[in-house]
């Protein structure tokens, strides 16, 4: 017994004969009868009983009808589950966060207005770490110029020192980051990558900062020192525009240079969907553009 033979008998049923039947599922008349006879000899029993030409359903008929039914209506309910599901995964964007996090929204919002079906699943992730299962994946940043091959700059990212703009140190344009050892530093959580990325500096410099204010938010940041408290280290292309334009000033720092690279990398053990794959050709767009 199989599918194909169970939908030709329903159609045989509610047709009211193997002529019709053969006609409304476009197969060949024998094929038809065939597949009728294949179902009575399986289950030894008649299925109709004939009348002249014609044939009429009788109860082993009207009982295998029913069933017959419900698993073609389960087998349509499974098609189409199933159809829906691969789907959703075809536009799915399995993505960990672990850079650029305030301005990754920006980016999905960008991708989704050229792919609307695209649907995102980002895990934002503070401390730095491998790929995660399901996540083929990964937005992060490094220090030094990552040599994976599986794995992208996207962006050298300078990294300024945010100051208050009435402070003393409002009207630098440059400065040795030894400097400011001795000031307050507005800062990420020490779990968070640029955090690892900026105490390195510090301590290339030769100190440690003293940390005033500690928070996982990065507009938190900015807008202590805006209100003359304290020093912070700024990325200059992931913290959005608007929130560089409040009472700071941004000076580059020497002595050590800071930059930090922002990186996508590819898990090729978990393969891409089709939308991972459009959305990584366009982070490395997005990213050149940005730095255009």
């Amino acid at each position: 017994m199989t599918f194909h033979q169970l939908k030709i008998f329903c159609q045989v049923v509610e047709s009211g004969s193997v002529t019709r039947a053969s006609q409304v599922l476009g197969i060949p008349q024998p094929a038809a009868t065939r597949a009728i006879r294949t179902l009575e000899n399986e289950w030894g029993l008649a299925l109709f009983d004939r009348a002249g030409r014609g044939l009429v359903l009788n109860d082993h008929g009207r009982l295998l009808y029913d069933y017959a039914k419900k698993v073609l209506t389960m087998t349509e309910d499974l098609q189409e589950t199933m159809t829906s599901r691969k789907a959703e995964e075809d536009s799915s964007i399995s993505i960990i966060v672990e850079a650029a996090s305030h301005l990754f929204p920006h980016i999905c919002t960008a991708f989704s207005a050229l792919h609307p079906q695209a649907v995102f699943r980002a895990l934002h992730r503070e401390s730095p770490g491998q790929g995660g299962t399901g996540y083929p994946l990964r937005l992060f940043s490094s220090r030094e110029r990552p040599t994976d091959p599986d794995t992208v700059v996207l962006a050298d990212e300078e990294i300024k020192l945010a100051v208050p703009r009435e402070g003393p140190l409002g009207d630098r344009e440059v400065i040795r980051l030894a400097e400011v050892s001795q000031m307050g530093f507005v800062s990420l959580f020490k779990t968070r990558g640029l955090r690892q990325i900026t105490d390195y500096y510090c301590q290339e410099a030769g100190f440690q900062p003293r940390i005033i204010f500690e928070t996982d938010n990065t507009t938190t940041v900015t807008r202590y020192v805006s209100s003359g408290h304290g020093v912070a280290f700024i990325p200059i292309l992931t913290w959005p525009a608007e929130e560089k334009d409040l009472q700071v000033h941004l000076v580059s720092v020497t002595q050590p240079a800071c930059r930090r690279f922002i990186n996508l990398s590819l898990d090729q053990r978990s393969g891409l969907s089709p939308y991972e794959g459009l959305f990584y050709d366009f982070l490395i767009d997005y990213f050149k553009k940005l730095q255009a």
